[in-house]
């Protein structure tokens, strides 16, 4: 097998692990284009599964998808008030800076700045900061009698 091929299934080994382990689901629609671990997201709407420092941000319209390697916020006592997305705005480019649960959850990760991002904000200094809320994605199922 080719580099390419392991690279493929480490990818969707690590997908599946962020689907069976200790995740919490969440909802948003980003009404613009974003940049996540090194993919742009179109606009549209998304879903979010957090489990232990890994991030997976799921287009639900686009198929498009990223997950990133996070870093633990201290959520304190009042940073867990409401689940939200948080982006650093350079101009017209969104990138995914934060993601924050909310209450009955209680986590908040950072994710790091990518190269592109990077580069951006070394010739932009003013940065935006813009907040989307999340949904909790809980399903109920009817039951069949």
């Amino acid at each position: 097998m080719t580099n390419k091929s392991f690279a493929t299934l480490g990818t969707l080994a690590l997908f599946a692990a962020a689907s069976a382990f200790g995740q919490t689901k969440l909802t948003a629609d980003i009404p613009f284009e974003f940049s996540f671990a090194n993919t742009v997201m179109p606009s549209g709407h998304y879903d979010l599964t957090h489990s232990p420092s890994l991030l997976v941000v799921r287009g639900f319209t686009s198929g498009a998808a990223g997950m990133s390697v996070t870093n633990n916020i201290n959520v304190g006592t009042n940073g867990g008030t409401e689940s939200r997305m948080v982006f650093n705005r350079y101009g017209d480019k969104y990138f995914l800076a934060e993601a924050w649960s909310g209450p009955g959850h209680e986590w908040a990760v950072s994710v790091s700045q990518s190269k592109t991002e990077r580069e951006i904000a070394r010739t932009s200094p003013d940065v935006a900061r813009v907040t989307i809320p999340l949904r909790t994605g809980a399903v109920a199922l009817a039951s069949l009698r």
